[in-house]
C-alpha cells in the first residue's frame, strides 16, 4: 500500500508513511499513518491506494472531507482518526 499526496508546487516538507504492522492478513487489521508539514500552503488532499485503486481520500475543503471508496477487503474506521489533519 502507498500515499499519493497532492498540494501546490510548493510547501510539502517532512513526508512520513507507516504501515503498522506492514504485512496483514485479510481480515486482520493495520494502522496508515501520513503525517507531514505544509508550511503554510492548505492541504488539497492526502489519497490511500491499494495497487491502482483509491480506498480513502481526504479533501479538507470538499463536504465532507473524508471519502471511503469500496474496495474488498478494506475497511476504514473514520472513528479513530482517519478524517484528521497532521
Amino acid at each position: 500500500m502507498g500515499a499519493i499526496t497532492s498540494v501546490a508546487s510548493t510547501g510539502l516538507r517532512n513526508l512520513s508513511l507507516s504501515i503498522k504492522p506492514p504485512w496483514v492478513r485479510r481480515g486482520q487489521e493495520a494502522q496508515l499513518h501520513c503525517q507531514y508539514e505544509m508550511e503554510g500552503t492548505p492541504l488539497y488532499s492526502v489519497k490511500w491506494y491499494r495497487g491502482t485503486l483509491e480506498f480513502y481520500r481526504y479533501s479538507p475543503f470538499e463536504n465532507p472531507p473524508a471519502k471511503i471508496f469500496p474496495f474488498t477487503g478494506i475497511k476504514v474506521d473514520l472513528a479513530t482518526g482517519s478524517n484528521s489533519l497532521q
